[in-house]
């Protein structure tokens, strides 16, 4: 060929050594990854150093990406295994067993906060000053938290036996909210746990 040039490559020769379209390979000439083309021809050394370059820049991302995904999964199998290890040492209890002893605690919590309120506190309030209020006040709910600590301490203590399985036939038992039964609040329930 007459317009060969040393220390040049065709397009051509070029597309077949890197298996990409001669738009492709311009591209990344475009981008800057190697020379542009002079006539259709490219400088060997400069432009397969470049091709090089590029590949390598793209396997270091796909294997950061790689990298990332798998440091995931193998967060999610050692999470997974506490967990399973968790149960297996009995550190979880099941819901249809913490859930009806959960609403048994709420419901004695809002039987004592309402006779509190109603018998022990609302009547003694008239004819006092805001401070003698709000002393009262503090006293009542100093007693319905101990109330609170006094039941969830003697539950902790004593956690409630898990009943043996029954057949397959019978459908598990639905999940207890407490909250749900008697219109309790369970947003008074939580303030009397985080203030306790």
């Amino acid at each position: 060929m007459p317009d060969e040039q040393p220390g040049t490559i065709s397009a051509e020769e070029l597309t077949a050594i890197t298996g990409h379209t001669d738009r492709h390979l311009r591209r990344l000439a475009t981008q800057g990854h190697f020379p542009q083309p002079n006539h259709g021809r490219y400088l060997a050394g400069k432009t397969l150093v470049g091709f090089i370059k590029y590949q390598a820049e793209l396997l270091r991302k796909k294997n950061g990406k790689l990298a990332k995904e798998q440091l995931a999964l193998t967060k999610a199998k050692r999470e997974r295994q506490q967990e399973e290890l968790a149960v297996l040492r009995g550190e979880y209890v099941e819901k249809a067993v913490i859930g009806p002893a959960l609403r048994n605690v709420s419901l004695h919590q809002r039987a004592v906060r309402q006779r509190v309120l109603e018998q022990e506190v609302g009547p003694n309030l008239a004819g006092l000053t805001p401070i003698e209020v709000v002393e009262r006040m503090k006293r009542a709910v100093d007693e319905i938290c101990s109330t609170f600590r006094e039941g969830v301490a003697g539950w902790l203590d004593k956690p409630p036996v898990p009943e043996p399985e029954k057949s397959n036939s019978q459908p598990p038992p639905k999940p207890v909210n407490p909250g749900d039964e008697a219109g309790i609040d369970s947003t008074g329930l939580l303030a009397a746990i985080a203030s306790a």
